[in-house]
């Protein structure tokens, strides 16, 4: 068994050093299925990440953390901050479900079975997708949609007489809660005004550069005291313009600063905000209830 850990190794840093990422992780979840370390769950989640299966990097580099060890050294906490690092960004990729369903019920979501646990939450690529619940004969059934970055909780309830799934038929997609229009114009606002900032910030140097060259071009046409006495008119002009080339610096200054932190805490509002909705199904209909 070793030795065959160890040639699946080789292999599969050969294959990621080459840039055959996919070869790689398929090497590495044979190596899952050998022995379950914490380095082959790692790998096979940064290199879902790497070929674009965001919903795999997610489960894998979630489960990577859980059994991680704390690092003791500066390249075990560079690599642990490394994959906390791509599961962030991964996480970004996708929207997540939270299933509410009772204990023993077989779920599946568009057609793949998904294994259910307390508190944990299921990855999906963004759009429409189709859940369907089973337990001891009945069946229910719920089509939402889920936006990137969006968690929507889903609570389906099996105690109601059954229904068959293939007759019934799937609910027009829950509408995004109330208070999402309101997150979505904060956000666009922000950014707009983000933007804004930063373009007179742009401006306004510019002006302050223009400035700059005229004051000098005007002081040094008065002779060689460059306006060190300010007695020829040209020299009050000069002053003129470096009084305009400060403001506008300043102003400027100003600008970029308060464009950076709108442009924070716009970024730090969309992450940390995320609007949910929680979808409740059963064999009689259908519920939709929004939660901040």
């Amino acid at each position: 068994m070793d030795d065959a850990v160890t040639r699946l190794r080789v292999q599969a840093n050969a294959a990621q050093a080459e840039g055959r990422f996919a070869e790689s992780r398929e090497l590495w979840q044979a190596i899952w299925r050998m022995e379950r370390s914490q380095v082959a769950a790692c790998n096979i989640g940064a290199l879902s990440y790497r070929i674009g299966d965001a919903p795999a990097a997610v489960r894998w580099l979630s489960l990577c953390k859980e059994i991680m060890r704390p690092p003791s050294t500066p390249e075990e906490r560079e690599l642990y901050e490394s994959r906390l690092f791509d599961l962030a960004r991964a996480r970004q990729l996708v929207g997540e479900i939270r299933l509410i369903v009772p204990a023993g019920a077989s779920c599946t979501i568009d057609g793949e079975q998904v294994t259910v646990e307390r508190d944990k939450l299921i990855p999906v690529t963004p759009g429409h997708h189709s859940i369907t619940a089973t337990l001891n004969g009945a069946a229910v059934r719920v089509d939402i949609d889920v936006r990137r970055g969006e968690v929507r909780e889903v609570r389906l309830d099996l105690t109601a007489p059954a229904l068959k799934p293939t007759a019934t038929r799937g609910p027009a997609p829950a509408s995004a809660p109330p208070s999402s229009g309101l997150r979505t114009g904060l956000i666009a606002g922000g950014i707009a005004g983000s933007a804004l900032f930063m373009a007179l910030g742009g401006v306004l140097m510019v002006v302050a550069h223009d400035a700059e060259v005229n004051r000098d071009e005007t002081a040094r046409s008065v002779g060689g005291n460059n306006c060190l006495r300010l007695i020829a008119p040209e020299c009050q002009k000069a002053a003129d313009y470096e009084n305009t080339m400060f403001t506008a610096r300043e102003l400027g200054t100003a600008s970029f600063i308060t464009g950076g932190l709108l442009a924070a805490g716009t970024l730090g509002f969309a992450l940390f905000t995320q609007p949910r909705a929680e979808i409740t199904a059963s064999a009689s209909g259908l519920a939709v209830r929004g939660v901040w």
